[in-house]
Formats: structure tokens, C-alpha cells, sequence
């Protein structure tokens, strides 16, 4: 039996594409000896395995292979089936519209300036992960939830996602840290719900939130699901502003492109950014029937691993998939796989495409002279879930007058 090229435990490759574009090709579903999972490689099979519920659970984490299900207080959003997952989003649908994340726009876009007036102040070379895209995620996360700013490092530094993707979940130090972490979440569940439903921000939301029957979150669910907000906001969204900038330093005549209209490709950078080089390699869930995908038998109990990555490069779906193409019309293309499909779609995507286009705007605008620091290390993020860099050092032209500009 052909086994896969993909192998990220032990040879996980920089630039994955070729990788990727062989075990699509060959074995789109099949048992990796290297993940011990069903690997599925293919968009129509990726999507295959998202929209069949009652096949395959995602109860068992979609970050780790569990061999148990997560206790039932941890089921949040893309670790819940339905009903528990039905009733969390219609919960928190509303907290997320695209319409109120709107609304969120001017304390973007100064976000972003106050983090590149700090680095216009410190000098010409900088962290891309830790300066700027780890800030960036941070800052949307703890004014959406209403943090106070004495507060948000706290609450916030478990989502690093160096820490959060190598972690062993078993461990009995990372164990005492989320378990630390989740009882300050109740304490500050406990004080929204005391202090009454007058603020707007998602954890006082989360607490009064009623459905049609009266039906209310109680504290532990509302502290779980935004823990899974915290972890998913901030590992994500932080991972795709690095990725995008470093797949437009490597391709310098897209970047021209982009430096030349960077009001009307700005969206459609982000889009295309999402496919060709999305944050997420794949996520994990367990057969829970006996099922085909593409034809191909699986058994209860098995592993599966769906790559998201192989299937936003499938050349079935996407015109010159391995070519980064910033201009795209993405209102005629099928929608890529970075945000998952159907039910699990990611609740959070208009959070996310918001901070990803106002960072990239503004460190394009403020510094068009940004370039990859020559010569510095890349160190990509270890395991299969997570595609990204630990840091991405960077440099400026410190006398470009376009860098005072706000």
C-alpha cells in the first residue's frame, strides 16, 4: 500500500506543496503508518468527512488523536456535535455577525498603527510573530471580550501557539496551567453575571444569551467556550498575518502588485493568502460508524485526518493551485477550506478576516520597504496541525518617510 509523503512528526517540509500535491494524487484516502490515521488529502473528501455529522465526531479533539472523548464540559464549537454544538453557535452567531465585527473597525485600524508606531520607535528590524501579529490577535480577543487591560496578558498567554501546539495535553504541568487558566475564567464569569447584563461584550453575552425556551449557558460551558474563542482567535488569526506576509516577500512581483493597490487587493489578498498558505494543516476526528470516504471503507474508531492544506491546492477545485495569485475573484471560485465547511465553518471568520486586513494595510502602507531579515533562521512550528513560523524577524528601511505616516 502507498503511503504518504506527508510526515510532519519527523520531516516536515518548508514549502509542503509538492508533498501534498503526491499523496492528493496517489492515495487521497488512505492509512498513514507515520499520523496512525486515515489520511484524506482531497477538497471533495475533506468536505466529505465535514458535513457527515453522524459519521464523524469531533468530540475526541480536533487538535490532539485522543483515545477518549473530551469530558463533556470541554465540547465547545469545533470539538461539539450536535445538539450541544447547534445550541453553542445559535448562542453566539449574533455576538459575531459580520455586522458588529464591523463595528470593531476603528479600534482595528488603531490598533494596528499604535503596533507600528512601536516598531517605527524601537528601530529597523523586528519580530514579525512576537511584535506585531501575537499583538494584533491579542488586542481584537481582549476587546471583544471586554477584558481589562490589567488583565489581558494574564488571560491571554496560554494561547501562544508555540505553547498551545506543542503542549502535551496528558501532562501533568499543562493540565495544572489550563485547569489555573479555566477557574479564573469562572471567577470572571461569576463577576459578568453579578454585575448584570448592561455591557455588550461576548462573555456578558454569553451569560444571559437565551434561546426560544429559556435555555442559558451555564458558567462552566460560557468559560469553556471562551477559552476555545481565546486559544482559536489568537493561534489562528496571529499565524495568518505571518503567513501572508512571508508568502508575499517570496513572491516579490505579487507584493509589487499588492504595494500598488493595497485598498482594492487588500481582501482578496486575504482570501488567497487563506488558501495558498492557511494557518491550519489539518485537524483530527474519530470515525464513528462504519462509513466510505471517496469510496475508500473506514471502520468505528478510526482516526481520521483531514488535510485542509492539500485540499485548498486540489487542481480539481482551484485554477493553478500551487501558484500564490493575489488577485483572484474569489466571488467566482469555490470558498477555500480555511475556515472549515459546513456546520464547524469558523464561527470567528469575520473577527479574523477583519484583523487580517487592517494589519496587513497598515504594515504595508507604513512600511513599504518591509522585507525578510537576510540570512535569519525560519523556524517553523512542529506537528501536523498548526502551519506557521515560531518568528519571522523582519526589516525596514528606517528613513522611508512613509513610516511616520498614520
Amino acid at each position: 500500500m502507498t503511503q504518504p509523503s506527508f510526515r510532519p512528526y519527523t520531516h516536515k517540509a518548508d514549502i509542503p506543496w509538492e508533498e501534498l500535491a503526491h499523496d492528493r494524487s496517489r492515495c487521497p484516502v488512505v492509512h498513514s503508518e507515520h499520523l496512525d490515521a486515515v489520511q484524506i488529502s482531497s477538497y471533495a473528501g475533506v468536505r466529505e468527512v465535514l458535513q457527515n455529522l453522524d459519521k464523524f465526531t469531533s468530540t475526541y479533539s480536533t487538535l490532539w488523536p485522543r483515545e477518549e472523548p473530551l469530558p463533556e464540559a470541554e465540547q465547545v464549537f469545533a470539538a461539539a456535535d450536535p445538539p450541544r454544538h447547534t445550541r453553542q453557535r445559535r448562542l453566539c452567531i449574533k455576538a459575531l455577525s459580520a455586522s458588529r465585527i464591523q463595528h470593531m473597525r476603528p479600534f482595528s485600524e488603531r490598533l494596528a498603527d499604535r503596533l507600528i508606531d512601536a516598531i517605527v520607535a524601537e528601530g529597523p528590524t523586528f519580530d514579525l510573530v512576537s511584535t506585531f501579529a501575537r499583538k494584533v490577535s491579542e488586542g481584537h480577543i481582549g476587546e471583544l471580550l471586554g477584558l481589562p487591560d490589567e488583565d489581558r496578558e494574564h488571560f491571554l498567554h496560554l494561547s501562544a501557539l508555540f505553547e498551545l501546539s506543542t503542549a502535551d495535553p496528558k501532562s501533568q504541568a499543562y493540565s495544572q496551567e489550563m485547569a489555573h487558566w479555566h477557574a479564573g475564567l469562572m471567577k470572571m464569569v461569576r463577576e459578568r453575571r453579578e454585575a448584570g447584563s448592561g455591557s455588550d461584550d461576548l462573555i456578558t453575552t454569553l451569560c444571559f444569551a437565551e434561546l426560544e425556551d429559556g435555555d442559558r449557558l451555564d458558567e462552566a460551558e460560557v468559560a469553556a467556550m471562551i477559552r476555545s474563542v481565546i486559544r482559536a482567535g489568537n493561534t489562528t488569526t496571529s499565524a495568518a498575518i505571518v503567513n501572508i506576509v512571508a508568502s508575499l516577500e517570496w513572491h516579490p512581483e505579487q507584493k509589487a502588485k499588492y504595494l500598488a493597490d493595497i485598498e482594492g487587493l487588500t481582501p482578496s489578498l486575504v482570501e488567497e493568502g487563506l488558501r495558498y498558505d492557511g494557518p491550519v494543516l489539518g485537524l483530527w476526528r474519530r470515525c464513528a460508524q462504519a462509513t466510505t470516504v471517496q469510496g475508500h471503507p473506514l471502520e468505528p474508531g478510526d482516526r481520521i485526518f483531514s488535510l485542509y492544506a492539500s485540499g485548498n491546492h486540489d487542481p480539481e477545485v482551484f485554477d493553478r493551485p500551487d501558484e500564490f495569485v493575489i488577485d483572484r475573484d474569489w466571488k467566482k471560485m469555490p470558498p477555500h477550506l480555511a475556515f472549515g465547511y459546513g456546520i464547524h465553518h469558523c464561527i470567528g471568520m469575520n473577527l479574523a478576516r477583519l484583523e487580517c486586513e487592517t494589519a496587513l494595510s497598515a504594515l504595508y502602507r507604513r512600511l513599504p520597504q518591509l522585507r525578510l531579515k537576510p540570512g535569519a533562521p525560519i523556524p517553523q512550528l512542529p506537528g501536523p496541525v498548526f502551519r506557521t513560523w515560531t518568528s519571522l524577524e523582519m526589516e525596514y528601511t528606517a528613513s522611508d518617510p512613509a513610516a511616520a505616516n498614520r
